[in-house]
This record gives structure tokens, sequence and C-alpha cells, in this order.
């Protein structure tokens, strides 16, 4: 994704590279946007975030926050309607767990009182 290719009010959620040799945007995308992540992880794992900061171009402190911080009211989310907004997310165990956990569930999985046979 190129950075000069956000409008004011997107949305950009970053999903696929999850190694510091791997990018999905450019550098143009993390310097508008108000970037949250999922995990610290992707502070060291992701070439999104890595090569940025390694350049100069981002620190740290430029994280507006983690999902879990986010999803507990504790930071707030976009605060205008042009302001750009910047997921990184390099996955995790347990949200890869959760969703196993809906798609057995969801396919009759895991009732309580049923037996296999």
């Amino acid at each position: 994704m190129k950075g000069d290719w956000l409008q004011p009010g997107t949305h950009l959620d970053l999903i696929g590279s999850f190694r510091p040799t791997m990018r999905e945007a450019d550098d143009q995308c993390v310097r508008r946007g108000t970037i949250f992540i999922d995990t610290p992880q992707a502070l060291r794992e992701s070439g999104d975030l890595t090569q940025p900061m390694d350049a100069g171009l981002l620190t740290p402190d430029d994280i507006a926050g983690t999902l879990p911080d986010l999803c507990a009211g504790t930071i707030p989310g976009r605060r205008t309607q042009e302001e750009i907004t910047v997921f990184k997310s390099v996955g995790s165990a347990l949200a890869d767990l959760t969703a196993a956990s809906v798609v057995y569930r969801s396919h009759g999985g895991a009732r309580a009182g049923s037996s296999r046979r």
C-alpha cells in the first residue's frame, strides 16, 4: 500500500507481514496514520514498523496503543472523521486459538453433554 493513496478518514489493516524483512505498506503509510498494534511483538516482528524505526521515521512512542487498550476503552480510537488510522497485526497464538474455538463450536463441537461415537 502506498501512503499517497490514503484519503482522509481511511482505516488500513495490515495483517500480512510478520517478519522484519516483510512489508505491506510504505513509509508514508505509517507516517500519515495513527498506528495501533495487536501486541508489542509487532514492534519487533513486522517490517512495516521495524524498517521505518530503523530509518528514524518512527519510534515506539509514535504507536497510539494496542488492540487490548482499544477494546478496554483505555485509549481513544479514531478522534476525527478525517484521521487516517492504521492497525498492524502480526498475529498471536491467543487470537488463533480463539478463532479456532469459534469455528469448532459453530460446527457442533464441544456441546455440553454430547458424546462422539
